[in-house]
């Protein structure tokens, strides 16, 4: 349960996610909570993850501790870690593999800014690149209208957007919650 985006706009991108946690009924805020956000840096990237909490602290440990080389350049390079994600959450994180469908999912997305752009790894490994911005947890849809509503507003910026796009999710959606974490860089021409 999360709300995540990014937002390309004017030469820079930005990621933005709410801070709350929950487990069953229990909501575990960022005020209990002291690592409560859900984004993290790999090199020049912001990732952030929606699904388990545990989802997301396995892909940061996997980066941080992999030797394989691993890119987030562009739509191949992202399908290519996906590949490597999924088989080292089988073998080494204890992903249960019991889908019912053509491929196996790990059970959450992922979202990418870099100088490069904004991206999107879905959990069967599709991968997107985004033009202008994009949502995911369970308070995207109210997250995708916010953006959508005010992108075109030529005084906002990425990071207004992002965080408008996050709040949108933690006042509609009651997986996700205030305060909002938020990462800008400047992308490459």
């Amino acid at each position: 349960m999360s709300t995540i985006v990014v937002v390309k706009k004017d030469g820079s991108a930005t990621i933005a996610a709410d801070t709350l946690t929950t487990f069953g009924n229990t909501k575990e805020s960022a005020e209990y909570i002291v690592n409560s956000e859900k984004i993290f840096k790999c090199r020049e990237n912001y990732i952030g993850v929606t699904g388990s909490a545990s989802l997301g602290i396995a892909v940061e440990d996997f980066l941080a501790k992999t030797k394989k080389k691993v890119s987030f350049k562009n739509t191949i390079d992202i399908f290519r870690f996906g590949l490597l994600l999924h088989k080292e959450l089988k073998e080494n994180y204890f992903l249960r593999a019991d889908d019912e469908e053509d491929f196996e999912t790990f059970r959450g997305d992922v979202l990418i800014i870099n100088p490069n752009g904004i991206f999107g790894l879905s959990s069967y490994r599709y991968v997107q690149e985004f033009s202008k911005f994009y949502a995911n947890g369970s308070g995207s849809e109210y997250a995708l209208g916010a953006l959508f509503a005010v992108y075109h507003d030529a005084d906002k910026t990425s990071e207004e957007i992002a965080r408008l796009g996050v709040r949108a999710g933690a006042e509609f959606d009651d997986g996700s919650g205030l305060p909002i974490t938020s990462y800008t860089i400047k992308l490459n021409d």
